[in-house]
């Protein structure tokens, strides 16, 4: 997102502002904009554009240095951002909670070293924090065109030059290739990482070296204008899926098609010149603009539906932005660009003390303090909501089921329970409680449904076949162990009738994708718990606890900790109206099943339920550790509270 020394064309720094403004949009929630997050890979195409550009100039006559590259790219790049990293963290830990406090620290080392996709990229999966509370989520692009600019230089010097233009096609397909290869088996290392966003960037390198030799390729391109500045206007409004090759595809080409047109003229109109202006400051207005929604959304104690920021406060975000991005421009971004800076190697061990300073602030805020605050009682809230994974992290992700004393705290169980995190967070309560020992035979995202798998998202087609293969080993493992007298099993299990996913289906030996169907899963349900039988065991369904899609113990923490809280279950419990509303399609579903199967659906309602709602903490325990799952004390408390073991076994059968 910068063009280093070179004259700023309007045209580009028109599109700059497109882009910026794009993913302004998206993120205040737009109802216009259904896709701006391609914004971001209009921004790739540019700095690819411009990067190469300049080191193709500053190489073919000689005068490349590494030292300069750098030290012009730290000048324009660092200033604004260590300015907003700095007071992102002072504002974060006012607002965050540990939890995210504690994933912050670890994206601020990870913006400071460059390093910030992979840093994001471990923070997320099934048990992460929700994304949109983290405020250097925004980052990760930065990291991406930082690693591109750390390799170009080289890759330059060491290619022969009339290597270069066909060696960006190279680049260009291999990494489409990967991007899209990984996309369906790891998606979220696709979105984050260089080698599979390098393509985009390729896309203006290519450009940048089409040079004299492509002139009839540019003067075709040029015929392209109309189509694609109609394409860059038009395809961002429409709701896509991400990832969607063919726009993020369209809209790069379309880049590319504008760009290698020039349009001095434009420094004439005013609608370009106002974009232009946008463009300018718009690297300082993408550093800013996304801190102050995360840190909206962190206030927000409400689920989407019921307690998000209005159209008022994104509108008066959105405002915020503006001010403090143009700002950021005029009063650090640009003064310090003009600045005649002699020293490299000053201006270096500056930058290095000014990181080692930044990289410390969260540390020397948290421990002053935890200073003021030692004279209360000390309650780590991170690890009241870690992760419930169960006995053990390994029982979280099962290829196949086999015995190991990891995931069992007995040498025979006797009760196994059996399915996705909404099985696997019943483990600490029922270990506690159930005489004989469990077994927990889990998989996250991977309901007990032998022959059915969910594929949406990172969950793809690898993913749902070997959920397929751990559910099957769950009845080998049945069948071979008689010992097993009682099956527990849990899920949501909407992800296998929702519309928006697809499901990995074996019948008869084949394997197929479908669309979700309530009745399949009904009918794969009550077959599954009629094989459980045959083999001889009871079972029992537990029901999900009562939710509606809110974060509860980030309000809890919140309530506790006395900071501010905004919109709809500011008390943190849960309406009842809203709960069966929200989880209509479930409730009815396990009640059909009750009555086909013939088996108990143990429900955590009685007992935390009222005629208007339910508890979500119960004698200062909070009983979730997120929008859905108990948390391990908030298990084991219900499990006594409400004499689980003894309820189980009286019911299944």
């Amino acid at each position: 997102m910068d063009a280093g020394k070179q004259p700023l064309r309007t045209d580009i720094q028109a599109l700059r502002g497109v882009a910026v403004l794009l993913v302004i949009l998206q993120h205040a929630r737009a109802g216009f904009i259904g896709a701006g997050w391609l914004g971001v890979d209009i921004f790739f195409v540019i700095s690819g554009f411009l990067i190469t550009g300049m080191l193709a100039k500053d190489i073919g006559r000689g005068q490349f240095r590494f030292s300069t590259f750098y030290f012009r790219r730290a000048k324009r790049l660092l200033p604004a951002a260590y300015v907003t990293f700095a007071v992102t963290a002072a504002a974060s830990f006012l607002v965050l909670d540990a939890s995210e406090w504690r994933d912050f620290t670890r994206q601020l080392a990870g913006a400071l070293s460059f390093t910030a996709n992979f840093v994001l990229l471990q923070q997320t999966g099934y048990f992460a924090g929700a994304a949109a509370l983290k405020p250097l989520l925004h980052v990760w692009s930065l990291a991406v065109e930082e690693q591109y600019y750390l390799l170009m230089p080289a890759a330059l010097l060491l290619v022969p030059r009339r290597w270069w233009f066909a060696g960006s096609l190279v680049v260009l397909a291999a990494s489409f290739a990967l991007c899209v290869a990984l996309t369906y088996s790891r998606p979220d290392a696709a979105f984050y990482l260089l080698p599979t966003r390098a393509w985009e960037l390729a896309i203006g390198s290519f450009a940048a070296l089409i040079g004299a030799r492509g002139q009839r390729l540019k003067t075709w391109i040029a015929r392209l204008f109309l189509p694609a500045l109609a394409a860059l206007f038009v395809v961002p409004i429409w709701p896509l899926p991400t990832p969607n090759f063919a726009n993020i595809a369209i809209v790069c080409v379309a880049t590319l098609v504008v760009i290698l047109r020039r349009h001095d003229e434009l420094q004439d109109r005013p609608i370009p010149n106002a974009l232009a202006t946008v463009g300018d400051a718009s690297y300082s207005l993408y550093l800013v603009h996304w801190p102050i929604f995360a840190l909206i959304n962190n206030v927000y104690a409400g689920d989407p539906s019921f307690g998000s920021p209005g159209p008022a406060v994104l509108a008066g975000a959105v405002a915020l932005a503006l001010l403090l991005g143009f700002a950021l421009y005029r009063g650090i971004e640009l003064p310090v660009r003009r600045l005649e800076l002699r020293s490299p190697w000053r201006w270096t061990l500056a930058t290095l003390a000014a990181s080692l300073c930044l990289a410390l602030v969260p540390f020397t805020i948290a421990a002053r303090t935890s200073t003021r605050e030692a004279s209360g009682p000390a309650i780590d809230y991170a690890w009241l909501r870690r992760d419930n994974v169960g006995f053990d992290p390994i029982c979280e992700g099962y290829q196949h089921l086999e015995y190991t004393m990891r995931c069992s705290n007995a040498a025979h169980p006797t009760t196994m329970v059996w399915g996705d995190s909404f099985a696997m967070h019943l483990v600490p309560g029922l270990a506690a409680t159930m005489p004989g020992g469990v077994l927990q035979a889990t998989k996250s995202a991977c309901g007990p449904l032998p022959g059915l798998a969910q594929i949406y998202g990172r969950y793809t087609r690898e993913f749902a076949e070997r959920c397929l293969t751990f559910n099957g080993s769950v009845i080998t493992y049945l069948a071979a162990h008689p010992e097993i007298r009682i099956v527990v099993m849990s899920s949501p299990f909407y992800e296998y009738f929702d519309p928006a996913r697809r499901v990995l289906h074996r019948v008869d030996g084949q394997v197929k994708v479908e669309q979700p169907d309530a009745g399949l899963t009904l009918d794969t349900m009550v077959a599954t718990i009629a094989k459980i039988r045959a083999l001889g065991r009871r079972v029992v369904i537990v029901a999900p606890p009562p939710s509606t899609g809110f974060d509860y113990t980030h309000c809890l923490e919140r309530k506790a900790r006395s900071r501010k809280l905004l919109g709809g279950f500011i008390d943190c419990d849960i309406p009842l109206a809203q709960y069966h509303a929200s989880k209509r399609e479930v409730l009815a579903f396990l009640q059909q099943v009750r009555t086909r199967a013939d088996v108990e659906v143990v429900s955590f309602d009685a007992f935390l339920c009222d005629a208007k709602k339910c508890r979500t903490e119960l004698d200062g325990t909070f009983l979730y550790r997120d929008e859905g799952h108990l948390s391990y004390d908030g298990s084991i408390v219900l499990a006594r509270a409400m004499h689980l073991d003894v309820l189980i076994a009286a019911t299944a059968r």
